[in-house]
This record gives C-alpha cells, sequence and structure tokens, in this order.
C-alpha cells in the first residue's frame, strides 16, 4: 500500500489594503492577517500584519507591524524596517537584515549572516552560519555563536557563551558612546578576541587577545600568541598561555 502523503496546508492572506500576488512573491499593504500554513512565495508587508499560527515561506520582507504566535521559517532573506515580533523560533535559509524592534520568543536559526541594527531580543540561543553584526541594543537569553566573525558595537547582554573565529566588542573606530557589553557566559574565539568596555563572567580564549579599557573579566583569560591588556582593565586572573590544540 502507497503511502498517503499529508497535504501541505496553504496559509490563507487577508488584508484591508491591497493585496497582490505575483510569479514569486506576494505584496500586501494595509491591515493583513496571515493563517497558519504554508505559502510557496516571498511574503512582502509594508502595514500592519498578524500571523496566527506557524507560517513557512520563500523569504520575508516587512517594513511596518508584524507579530506572529507561532514559528516562522523563511526558505530565502528575511529582513524588518518596523516591528517585529515572533512568539516562537525564527529559521532562515538565507540572511536576516533586522533595522527596527526586533523580538523573538524562542531560538534564532540564520544559514546566512545576521544584521541588527535596532533593538534585538532573543529568548533562546542564536546560531548563525555566516557573521553576526549587532550595532543597536541586544539582549540574547543563551549562546550567541556564528561560523565567522561576531561584532558587536551596540549595548548587549548575553546570558551564555559567546562562540565565533573572530569576536569583536566595541573595537570599531569611531565608536565613541560608552556602550555596555556583559557576557554572563564565556567568550571563545578560533582566532581573534578584542573587547572593549565589557563585563565578561566566565573565560575568555583566543589565539590573538586584546582586554580594552573598562573591561572586567572575572574567569581566566586564556591566549596562543599574543595578550595585550589595557592598564584600565580588570583581571581577576592572569592571563595564561596556551597551544593552539587547547582552544
Amino acid at each position: 500500500m502507497d503511502p498517503v502523503e499529508k497535504e501541505e496546508k496553504r496559509a490563507m492572506i487577508s488584508s484591508s489594503g491591497d493585496l497582490m500576488e505575483f510569479e514569486e512573491h506576494i505584496s500586501i499593504t494595509g491591515s493583513a492577517k496571515i493563517s497558519g500554513g504554508k505559502v510557496k512565495k516571498t511574503i512582502r508587508i509594508s502595514g500592519s500584519g498578524r500571523i496566527n499560527g506557524d507560517l513557512e515561506c520563500d523569504g520575508l520582507t516587512s517594513s511596518g507591524t508584524l507579530k506572529g504566535s507561532g514559528n516562522l521559517t523563511a526558505h530565502g532573506d528575511i529582513s524588518s524596517s518596523g516591528s517585529l515580533n515572533i512568539a516562537g523560533f525564527l529559521y532562515g535559509d538565507g540572511s536576516a537584515d533586522f533595522s527596527g524592534s526586533t523580538q523573538i520568543g524562542n531560538l534564532v536559526r540564520i544559514q546566512g549572516a545576521l544584521v541588527a541594527s535596532g533593538s534585538f531580543k532573543v529568548g533562546h540561543f542564536v546560531t548563525v552560519n555566516e557573521g553576526i553584526e549587532f550595532s543597536g541594543s541586544s539582549s540574547i537569553n543563551g549562546n550567541l555563536s556564528a561560523q565567522k566573525s561576531i561584532k558587536i558595537d551596540g549595548s548587549t547582554k548575553i546570558e551564555g557563551n559567546v562562540v565565533a573565529e573572530n569576536i569583536l566588542m566595541g573595537a570599531s573606530e569611531g565608536v565613541r558612546k560608552k556602550q555596555h557589553y556583559r557576557i554572563h557566559g564565556s567568550i571563545l574565539a578560533k582566532n581573534t578576541v578584542d573587547v572593549n568596555r565589557t563585563h565578561v563572567e566566565g573565560d575568555i580564549k583566543g589565539k590573538d587577545v586584546t582586554i580594552g579599557r573598562g573591561s572586567e573579566i572575572l574567569g581566566t583569560v586564556y591566549y596562543v600568541d599574543t595578550i595585550e591588556v589595557d592598564k584600565k582593565a580588570k583581571l581577576a586572573n592572569e592571563p595564561t598561555q596556551i597551544n593552539l590544540d587547547e582552544l
């Protein structure tokens, strides 16, 4: 007997404004309602929208206010320049760019790069295959990890570990504001660590490590090749040199 394939539920979309469907995307203006289900196209919304349930689509662009009661899966890029609030998890096969206010209740997994220049809050961990760049205010209630570099120039609070190839916090030239960086776990880099005005409750590990002005490290700083500590930084323990295979 042949197995019976489960019929995919297509999401239903309604709007008080214009609703136009094209070959590769759906354009929505006005106040919109989207049911849970699947849309094999990119959704572009420029008004206020509400997603009731889990939504799966080919990509998402939002320039208004969008709220979702479930999970959001996008098989492409995600972009939001307004307010985005998803109660569940956020998964994207492409890259993600957030320039407004973003709040994700559960975890975030992005296959491409993640850029957030506004307020960015996540209720669980964040995993990115490319790089991460935060320049606004970020709060992560878990680990923050990337295969490439993590660069944070806005204020941040991370409850878990920060893991990447290169990790830079407040290291950009021209960043003059006294931002606040608080890491409750450890900072673990395969290559470079450069932190300024950063409070770390755990350890720091990297090949080349720079502890800048105003930083406080409660754990131990481990380095392979070079270590540089500003005279206005506080270390609870003496830096320890390790072998490359100990990273």
